[in-house]
């Protein structure tokens, strides 16, 4: 019997975290807490570690505040720890959360001295690498977290953190520990802005160290001031501290500017400086999004750009800062610096364009409470995740042919009609019967975005035959290969990495459904919703009751409002999936029957949150803990 009672984990009204557990794994150690319901862990091989209820504690509090939930840490921790939550509680209140329950906590003295090492929190850039070599402060270990600012899945991009963060030790005389953990898959984290939460994510692990560490450095942000949306801060860093660690936020009142004109001409830095997050070359720095641009532009202000070969020496740099779409109000300062600094000629041109269509900064809407208002929309991933999706097509006139497909299909293509509004892209729908006169003018043809590629689906692929006829250069926007499909296409982004085997060639790029913007829906009035697919990619046994979620939603709003109100999904339907998780749901993803949507949560999925199951029935199993 179907369990469709299956109750909803962690409740409303409460995220507990329950006592850790330490774990032997191979040449390493993990240590777990059952959080909210689901499972967060750090883990090192470099470092013992404490099993702290103080480190989950203090990654999950602002998340807690955020869901309204009120942080249960089971078991003592530390007397210090627990005094320092009533002014940080207050602080977040007054930035975000002003009607967030209080922490219950049981506090107990602690006499155990702290470590004796001084960590620095280092990922190769700008900020951490000033704290090393400028800020005046004696650095034992570098610390980097994998699955922070780098997926955990990504195991090429993190073995080169990992070789960067080693050959930087070695030439600072210092020590190195990688930890890696799963924190920012977890739905509570997800949920909250990572701004908002980076700088008490680093406090966890300096907890987690805390055998050795006794000094945590976290590095300031480099705008010079206390940003509003910006979590990490002087006045607050410090009180995630405990008995047996301090955690200090290092140069608050330093600009990134001011840091890259002391550090710029090391060779150290030139040779290593890493600033990117969005690798989309398999590159260090990819030299095309918003932050490598920034960077570039600084060096460029300092006259050093031409002595870092990680950017290319600033190849190409006025063009590709004219692709971006905009900035927002939390990095604009940073644009303001390089203007009043002395950037010039068509550099500053640049600058000037790329602010001037940019949102302009202005205090937040607040609340009476003084809570400001959250954003009314919002992406699970940001714009620049599909720049080299996007920029290519920027000053060309895109034709667009419109797959075959279901809603699902169409929550793609609003998705994409947003991102191309962002990037100014012109381009209008094709009808590839209405004869030539229809594609006039036109530079090329776009295909959309799904899981159509190969020969599976008869109808799409005679449509991209018939795109590919016109003689315009056809553009595969993010698919799934069901087949291989090697056809004179001038690119071909595919969305996941289990495609790439059909299409070596591809471009690996996010499902631009990734990149909708959506309001944040109400609560939801349905615990456990369980909607599988009835047509060909069915797999596995379908249970009876089991509906068919693109019968049930006419549009793509229908589907987001339809999955909004359910706690929990389980389904094989791709979309509906990720519609669950715009509205920061619970949800399950079903294998169907090839690898799409397996190769879907290792790429994207699982950092977002999603579970995996490799059927309904593992999925509703009582006790099951899913992938």
């Amino acid at each position: 019997m179907w369990p469709f009672s299956t109750a909803w984990r962690g409740g409303p009204r409460t995220a507990r975290i329950d006592a850790p557990r330490i774990h032997v794994r191979g040449d390493g150690r993990r240590v777990t807490a059952r959080v909210a319901g689901r499972d967060v862990w750090f883990e090192s091989a470099d470092a013992p570690l404490a099993g702290s209820g103080e480190a989950f504690g203090t990654a999950l509090l602002i998340p807690a505040m955020r869901a309204g939930r009120s942080l249960t840490v089971d078991g003592p921790v530390c007397a210090t720890w627990a005094t320092n939550l009533g002014p940080l509680t207050a602080a977040f209140r007054d930035l975000w959360y002003p009607d967030a329950p209080a922490p219950r906590v049981t506090p107990e003295p602690r006499a155990t001295p702290p470590g004796s090492a001084t960590a620095l929190c280092f990922s190769g850039g700008v900020d951490a690498f000033h704290t090393l070599l400028a800020g005046g402060r004696p650095v034992d270990t570098l610390v980097y977290v994998a699955g922070y600012d780098v997926k955990l899945a990504d195991s090429g991009r993190l073995a080169a953190v990992e070789r960067l963060l080693r050959e930087v030790a070695a030439s600072s005389h210092s020590g190195s520990v990688v930890v890696s953990s799963n924190l920012r898959r977890h739905p509570l984290v997800r949920a909250t802005p990572w701004r908002r939460e980076f700088g008490a994510a680093l406090a966890a692990v300096g907890h987690v160290l805390a055998p050795e560490v006794g000094r945590l450095l976290i590095s300031s942000d480099g705008l010079g001031f206390e940003h509003p949306e910006v979590g990490s801060r002087p006045s607050t860093d410090p009180l995630f501290g405990s008995a047996t660690l301090a955690v200090e936020h290092v140069a608050p009142g330093t600009t990134r500017l001011e840091k890259l004109r002391a550090i710029g001409g090391d060779p150290l830095v030139q040779r290593h400086l890493r600033v990117c997050w969005h690798n989309v070359d398999g590159k260090t720095n990819c030299g095309r999004c918003e932050k490598c641009l920034r960077t570039m532009l600084m060096l460029d202000v300092c006259g050093t750009l031409g002595h870092f070969p990680g950017f290319d020496h600033g190849r190409h740099l006025i063009e590709a800062v004219d692709a971006l779409p905009e900035v927002d109000g939390v990095v604009a300062p940073f644009y303001r610096d390089l203007l009043a600094a002395g950037l010039t000629g068509p550099a500053a041109a640049s600058v000037r364009r790329l602010v001037d269509r940019s949102v302009a900064e202005a205090p937040r809407p607040r609340r009476r409470g003084g809570q400001p208002l959250r954003p009314a929309r919002h992406r699970l991933l940001g714009p620049e995740a599909f720049a080299h999706v996007c920029g290519p097509l920027v000053g060309r006139k895109v034709g667009y042919v419109r797959p075959v497909g279901n809603v699902g299909d169409h929550l793609i293509e609003l998705a994409m009609t947003q991102l191309f509004s962002i990037y100014g892209i012109d381009w209008s729908p094709v009808n590839l019967d209405a004869g030539p006169r229809a594609r006039e003018g036109l530079d090329l043809l776009v295909f959309g975005g799904g899981g159509n590629m190969g020969t599976r689906y008869e109808c799409n692929h005679d449509l991209r035959s018939r795109a590919l006829a016109t003689g315009l250069p056809v553009v595969i926007l993010p698919q799934s290969f069901t087949t291989a499909e090697d056809r004179p296409f001038e690119r071909v982004h595919v969305r996941e990495r289990g495609s790439l085997a059909w299409c070596p060639s591809g471009i690996l790029a996010p499902d631009l459904a990734l990149g909708l913007a959506w309001p944040e829906p109400p609560p939801a009035d349905r615990e456990l919703g369980l909607y599988l697919r009835r047509d060909q990619e069915r797999g596995g046994r379908r249970p009876l009751l089991a509906r068919d979620p693109v019968r049930l939603a006419a549009t793509p709003a229908d589907y987001l409002a339809f999955a909004a109100r359910h706690r929990r999904i389980i389904t094989d339907r791709l979309h509906f999936a990720v519609a669950g998780l715009h509205a920061g749901r619970d949800v399950t993803l079903v294998a169907n029957d090839y690898h799409k949507n397996r190769s879907m949560h290792e790429t994207w999925l699982a950092d977002l949150g999603c579970r995996f199951a490799e059927s309904a029935a593992a999925a509703l199993r009582p006790g099951r803990r899913a992938a």
